[in-house]
């Protein structure tokens, strides 16, 4: 890499003196070195004419700097104390900003094939997630993990949990970002002193005049990926699926001479690191690791969610036999599993239910059943609502007949018209105001008055296939508003559950009858 290339990058970045004068000096550095230095004598030259608005702006970046300096910040080619050969062969050449100073310890790095939405389903998963946490020594370990990776919002949150240093990277996955947006990053990151988190934020690679780039079979994979695979003496392989990027970079590591032997960790499961890959993996030198009792069983003495809580005095809901179709006098409102926090519920909640197998980690539709029957209340909801007023959705289709309407909705990762929910009856609704949607087109939608707009739904619509779904089958009301329970009469619901088991655990909460959906 030479001089001329350096400096234009940072120019670029907006990190050096564009202009004006003699240029300042820029030592070109052996890997790891700290750049820092000569980027404040950069700034504070002031070789500039002084009262000027160019002037003004060098000294405010050139005392920034300096701050930033004084707090342990560092700006390094390469990783500071790691092989410069491994580094480029993995990430090309970069420059890598420490805000909060390179942190010192062993490098443990947790990586993980993607889950899915179904997180509450993956119990062993978390479970070893967790172990490995509490296995790490805060004072000699640090976590680390990168933006946009699987694991990363799961290893951060657990790293907080068990009090470990966390070291997170920040690379753009693509291979053409612009360094004036890794300038930006970086200057923005000089606000957060003197409190900045602990993190690296990897510039784009210096491709110019020869300078090497990352191995060939790697440069395709995410840079985010790449790093922690590059920067960590110790990985922890939690998930890999058999053709996926992580499968990949760990054949790659095992492969490459310059890291050290039994390095790479297997977790060792049906639901982890399945055999098929563990085979081919151990005999390339990984270590397999199995933790006993992985599949996260829940504490037996700790009740399931929808019992917890439940009035011991309360005489159980009686199950009852589903209603006739004719006449049916009910609409209903089918719940759905929630992928993410529950309305109201902040992300570390959510994550700390998962990480620490507790009774909320428990996202599906009954769970969602269970929740509405605790708060007595249904939530309005506007994701798929032009206007996006809130609305609660219901559907004139009989109970019986809804299994006509279950449809896997792949790009939300979930199943819509499951048997969970409750029904209502429809003149109860009514009174509240409770409507007809008004199916139709554009024109439809335009010839409508404003008060009309939230029961407009569009008759139908294509998916990115081609394939026209027809909304009118759904035969959809809505009640404009969240819709308070507590005053509907026990014989004017009917909650509703796939299974006589499930029926009997939510007996003992709910105020109003259950049903259980009859088999399709």
């Amino acid at each position: 890499m030479s001089e001329a290339t350096l400096r234009k990058a940072l120019v670029e970045a907006g990190l050096w003196p564009a202009a004006g004068g003699e240029p300042a000096y820029l030592p070109l550095p052996k890997p790891g070195a700290d750049l820092l230095p000569a980027v404040c004598g950069a700034w504070a030259q002031g070789t500039l004419p002084s009262k000027t608005p160019a002037r003004n702006a060098a000294t405010v970046r050139a005392a920034a700097f300096r701050r930033a300096q004084e707090f342990g910040a560092r700006l390094t080619w390469s990783i500071p104390e790691l092989d410069p050969a491994r580094t480029t062969a993995w990430l090309g050449c970069r420059l890598a900003w420490w805000p909060g100073g390179v942190p010192s310890g062993r490098r443990v790095g947790l990586v993980s094939s993607r889950l899915g939405q179904e997180l509450d389903r993956h119990k062993s998963w978390f479970a070893v997630l967790r172990t490995a946490c509490m296995r790490l020594d805060p004072q000699q370990d640090v976590l680390v993990t990168a933006g946009q990776t699987a694991a990363q919002r799961f290893v951060e949150r657990c790293g907080r949990l068990f009090g470990l240093p966390i070291l997170s990277i920040h690379a753009e996955r693509g291979t053409a970002a612009p360094w004036r947006d890794w300038g930006r990053r970086v200057l923005a990151s000089l606000q957060a002193l003197p409190t900045a988190p602990e993190r690296v934020l990897l510039s784009p690679a210096l491709t110019a005049d020869g300078s090497a780039n990352a191995l060939e079979q790697l440069a395709g994979l995410p840079a985010p990926d790449r790093a922690i695979f590059a920067l960590c003496d110790h990985v922890v392989a939690l998930h890999v699926r058999a053709d996926g990027n992580v499968m990949r970079l760990l054949q790659a590591r095992l492969r490459s001479p310059g890291f050290p032997a039994a390095s790479v960790f297997l977790a060792l499961g049906p639901e982890l690191v399945r055999r098929e890959q563990a085979d081919e993996l151990l005999g390339a030198g990984g270590v397999g690791w199995f933790v006993m009792d992985a599949a996260g069983e829940s504490d037996p003495d700790q009740p399931v969610p929808w019992l917890a809580g439940a009035s011991r005095a309360r005489r159980p809901a009686p199950i009852v036999p589903c209603p006739p179709v004719e006449p049916w006098p009910y609409l209903t409102h089918c719940t759905r599993r929630r992928s993410g926090p529950w309305p109201g519920e902040n992300e570390d909640n959510f994550l700390d239910d998962l990480i620490l197998d507790r009774p909320g980690a428990d996202h599906s539709a009954l769970a969602a059943l269970w929740r509405i029957v605790r708060s007595g209340r249904l939530m309005a909801g506007s994701e798929f609502v032009r206007g996006r007023t809130p609305v609660v959705s219901f559907t004139a289709v009989p109970l019986p007949e809804i299994g006509r309407l279950r449809t896997y909705r792949s790009h939300l990762g979930r199943w819509d018209f499951e048997p969970y929910g409750i029904g209502i009856r429809r003149d109860w609704l009514e009174r509240r105001g409770t409507r007809p949607v008004r199916y139709g087109d554009e024109a439809t939608w335009s010839r409508l008055a404003l008060a009309d707009h939230a029961y407009f739904q569009k008759n139908a619509s294509h998916t990115a296939h081609g394939k026209r779904i027809d909304w009118t089958v759904e035969r959809e009301w809505r009640h404009v508003g969240d819709l308070a329970l507590n005053g509907i009469p026990a014989d004017a619901a009917r909650l509703f559950v796939a299974t006589e088991a499930e029926a009997r655990q939510l007996a003992s909460s709910s105020p109003w009858p259950i049903v259980v959906v009859p088999s399709p």
